[in-house]
């Protein structure tokens, strides 16, 4: 009787699910048979599919702009960074130095305030052989500022007292900086050498009024636009000496004249 009462039990089992699988192929195959529907699933996954292209395609576009951009920005920004360069002058000399990517921008002569006026523009400049006018209506008075040439006072290597004193104008394309350092005719690590020479300035003299100091190169000129050694006075080049006291000495010496090195970077 267990027996057969188990096996009743298996078949009614057996038949619900068959009917249930039935039931569940029926309305499958009711959604299937339906171009209704179909249709109109289809198309709202095609719709779906085609507005995310879209907005990939709208990223993707996005981005290459981005990166166009900041390509451009790096390449603008390395290119003036190339064309900037920068700028010195160097005393004492009629050109710039054979230095890769140093070129002259213009030759001229120094000038500045007369050596016992203390009024005026206060620093040396490099004036250009070739004036030009200032513009029209511009008047000169009789409390205008005066601008005199300059002269050697020392006579070294293939330069005499009273010779004029040359300049030229430098431009270094591959460097963003320049620097002066007196004391020193060699430059730091990862610096370029320009030029050295020596410290000048004005003179130590009561009726003397003081000047910047600038950096004569090693083997001077003298300006041939004048006259040699001819006295004329104007801004006045004495070379500087140490004096010791606040100056230590050592590693400084007393009397001792004192180098200087341009640099660039």
């Amino acid at each position: 009787m267990k027996v057969l009462h188990y096996l009743a039990s298996l078949i009614l089992v057996l038949t619900s699910s068959a009917l249930l699988d039935n039931s569940d192929v029926g309305n499958r195959r009711m959604l299937l048979d339906d171009a209704n529907f179909d249709n109109s699933r289809l198309q709202a996954l095609e719709h779906q599919f085609q507005t995310l292209q879209s907005q990939m395609n709208s990223k993707i576009m996005e981005q290459d702009a981005e990166i166009q951009a900041l390509r451009a920005t790096l390449s603008n920004f390395e290119n003036s960074r190339v064309r900037l360069g920068t700028t010195y002058i160097r005393w004492g000399k009629k050109s710039c130095p054979s230095v890769n990517g140093t070129t002259t921008v213009y030759s001229g002569m120094a000038g500045g305030r007369n050596f016992d006026e203390k009024d005026g523009g206060i620093n040396t400049l490099c004036l250009p052989l070739n004036p030009e006018n200032a513009p029209s209506g511009v008047s000169s008075y009789v409390h205008s500022g005066r601008l005199y040439g300059s002269e050697y006072e020392f006579s070294y290597r293939n330069i005499a007292m009273d010779d004029d004193v040359p300049c030229a104008v430098c431009h270094s394309l591959y460097a963003s900086s320049s620097i002066m350092i007196p004391a020193k005719r060699s430059c730091p690590s990862n610096w370029m050498k320009q030029y050295d020479g020596f410290l000048t300035s004005e003179a130590h003299y009561t009726n003397h009024n003081a000047a910047d100091f600038l950096c004569v190169d090693s083997n001077p000129e003298y300006a041939t636009a004048g006259s040699r050694q001819h006295s004329s006075n104007g801004r006045l080049f004495y070379t500087v000496q140490a004096v010791c006291g606040s100056l230590p000495c050592p590693p400084y010496r007393s009397s001792q004249p004192i180098a200087c090195v341009v640099c660039t970077t």
